[in-house]
């Protein structure tokens, strides 16, 4: 610095300003990385799940008209859904837990994955286990 001279702690210098871009945008990119994730989670994993498992497809004709007999969903279906979903919730959980300088950036990735899966999940899982007709 030169003499006389004196730097006040509230001007942005080069690093504090590329920092705080980051921390405000962070979140915004975690979120949407979110969203893929629980989109990606949500269709491939899940059907990976049942192709690698052997789980049997469900009827897809509604409950109202199906034979009597026809098999309703099975543990494995349940798994199917539980397991790709709950391992990325126990991955971030630890990545929360240890991972200090990237808290921000997994918590929104969480928030936007938690997003997509809370809406998602419940509709095909009704649509599969229900049936789907349109009329």
């Amino acid at each position: 610095m030169a003499a006389g001279v004196e730097r006040t702690s509230n001007e942005p210098s080069g690093s504090g300003l590329v920092r705080g871009l980051l921390t405000s945008i962070l979140p915004v990119l975690g979120a949407l990385a979110g969203c893929v994730l629980g989109w990606y989670t949500s269709t491939w994993a899940v059907h990976g799940f049942r192709d690698v498992f052997g789980v049997a497809e469900l009827s897809g004709v509604p409950v109202r008209h199906r034979a009597p007999g026809v098999p309703g969903p099975t543990a494995g279906y349940w798994l199917s859904w539980a397991v790709p979903i709950g391992a990325v919730y126990v991955v971030s959980a630890l990545l929360l837990w240890r991972w200090r300088h990237g808290r921000l950036l997994t918590g929104a990735v969480i928030v936007g994955f938690s997003v997509v899966v809370l809406f998602l999940v419940p509709t095909w899982v009704s649509m599969e286990v229900g049936g789907f007709a349109p009329t």
